[in-house]
């Protein structure tokens, strides 16, 4: 098996690491934080011509919700799984005093009550440049058969 990387078409951010692995049946997603494409692109120039990061942009909190759940949406679907696929979340808040409306909408990601992974939610002693949110997943493939591969059963 090799490990395939994903970005579903998310704008690099040139930091160190990719944004989703699949390993087999396995999916990883990194840490996510709420960083739109433009936001990602000012990251990645700035960390190639050896600048100052950019300062965070003052978004609403919900709305950096949705892009990171958004993200992790399109990550998970790059690597042939979805949502409900999910076994283990991690969540950093900035103030856990957003923990319920971080989970109103959150909720929104999956299919039913019995769809949701198991979950860690706690507040960030900080956050990546100082966003209101962060999340990693683990989950897998669904119907994945280690060793098939649909070509060479197609030939046969």
């Amino acid at each position: 098996m090799e490990k395939q990387n994903f970005s579903a078409g998310l704008t690099d951010t040139d930091a160190p690491f990719n944004l989703c692995v699949r390993h087999g049946g396995m999916i990883y997603v990194s840490g996510l934080p709420p960083f739109d494409s433009e936001f990602s692109a000012r990251l990645a120039e700035a960390r190639r011509k050896g600048q100052p990061l950019p300062p965070f942009p003052d978004i609403p909190f919900e709305r950096q919700v949705r892009i990171v759940m958004d993200h992790m949406k399109a990550l998970v679907e790059d690597a042939g799984s979805n949502m409900d696929c999910l076994l283990k979340v991690v969540v950093w808040l900035k103030d856990q005093r957003q923990a319920g409306e971080f989970d109103k909408i959150y909720r929104t990601y999956f299919s039913s009550k019995d769809t949701l992974p198991a979950r860690t939610r706690m507040q960030a002693g900080a956050t990546p440049l100082g966003c209101g949110v962060e999340v990693d997943a683990i989950g897998y493939v669904p119907g994945y058969v280690p060793g098939y591969v649909p070509d060479q059963v197609a030939k046969k």
